[in-house]
């Protein structure tokens, strides 16, 4: 099996309104570090597994619209804890 990862990064802000949270609960800002791997049995005839451009291309797109945005605001999370396992 082979594999390579990707990483890229988001900033956002949000906040977890449940006492569990503590400090937590009141509005603050988080770095997502995403990493993706990509798995394959073989390599192509190129001796990758993905294109690693191309990888990095639909992460990032992938994670923008979420990038420096409120979590709180957005209708997708409504009513939803926005946590780092969540995301």
């Amino acid at each position: 099996m082979f594999s390579v990862e990707v990483r890229d990064r988001i900033m956002i802000g949000h906040s977890l309104p449940d006492p569990f949270f503590g400090p937590a609960q009141n509005m603050h800002g988080a770095t997502f570090v995403v990493d993706v791997a990509f798995f394959r049995p073989t390599l192509t005839k190129q001796n990758v597994v993905v294109d690693i451009g191309a990888a990095l291309d639909v992460l990032n797109k992938t994670l923008k619209p979420l990038n420096y945005q409120n979590l709180d605001v957005l209708p997708q999370f409504a009513g939803v804890l926005t946590t780092t396992e969540f995301l």
